[in-house]
C-alpha cells in the first residue's frame, strides 16, 4: 500500500490559523457572555409614586416602574435619577458588585484553546477569558446592597423609596399647604 503525503508550506497554514483565530474571537463569545450576557435587566420600581420619572444615563426610561439593560461591568457604578413634579430630584447610587465565579470557571474550562507556533509546543490560550474580560461579563449587582433583590442570574430588582417626596417640608408638602391656604381664603370670602 502506498501512502501519499500532502505537504503544505508552513507559512500559509499559520496564516490560515491566525485568520481562523481572529474570526473566532470576533464571532464567538466566552462562556460568561453566553450564559449570562454582558448586560442584565434592571427592574426599577419607585414605591407609591407611579408618575415619578426614572432616568438612567440622562434618558427617561419610564415612570413609576420600568425595565432597562445595564452593562454588567457597570453594576458597581449605577446611578438612577428619580423626579416627580412638585418633589425634589434624587439620585440613588449603587456601588457594589460581585464576581460571577462560576462564569469564570466555565470560561476557563470550556473556552481555552491550544495554539502551536511554528509547529512547536502547544500553548493554552484562554480565548473566553479575553472575550469575557473585555465585555465585563463576570460581574453582577450585589443583592446584599440595600434596595436590590435578585430574581435570577439576569434580572435584578431595584426598589426605590422616594421618601424625599413624602417628608413634611418637601416641595410637595409646601405646594399642598399653599393650595389649601388659597382654597381656604377663597372659601372664607364666599
Amino acid at each position: 500500500m502506498t501512502k501519499i503525503y500532502l505537504r503544505i508550506k508552513q507559512a500559509p497554514v499559520h496564516l490560515i490559523g491566525a485568520l481562523f483565530l481572529l474570526m473566532s474571537l470576533m464571532i464567538n463569545q466566552g462562556c460568561a457572555v453566553i450564559a449570562g450576557g454582558s448586560k442584565y435587566y434592571a427592574h426599577v420600581a419607585v414605591d407609591e409614586h407611579p408618575k415619578a420619572a426614572i432616568k438612567y444615563k440622562g434618558i427617561t426610561r419610564g415612570y413609576g416602574n420600568t425595565t432597562f439593560k445595564v452593562p454588567r461591568k457597570d453594576a458597581n457604578n449605577l446611578v438612577i435619577t428619580v423626579s416627580e413634579p412638585g418633589c425634589p430630584t434624587i439620585q440613588r447610587r449603587y456601588n457594589e458588585r460581585v464576581f460571577r465565579g462560576w462564569a469564570f470557571v466555565g470560561t476557563v474550562a470550556t473556552w481555552t484553546g491550544l495554539l502551536s507556533i511554528n509547529g512547536g509546543a502547544w500553548i493554552p490560550i484562554p480565548f473566553g477569558v479575553i472575550v469575557d474580560g473585555a465585555a465585563g461579563a463576570w460581574w453582577k449587582p450585589d443583592a446584599n446592597e440595600e434596595g436590590i433583590t435578585k430574581t435570577d442570574y439576569n434580572n435584578y430588582n431595584y426598589n426605590i423609596i422616594y421618601e424625599e417626596c413624602d417628608k413634611p417640608g418637601s416641595q410637595e408638602s409646601e405646594t399642598t399647604k399653599l393650595t389649601k391656604l388659597v382654597m381656604k381664603t377663597v372659601l372664607d370670602r364666599e
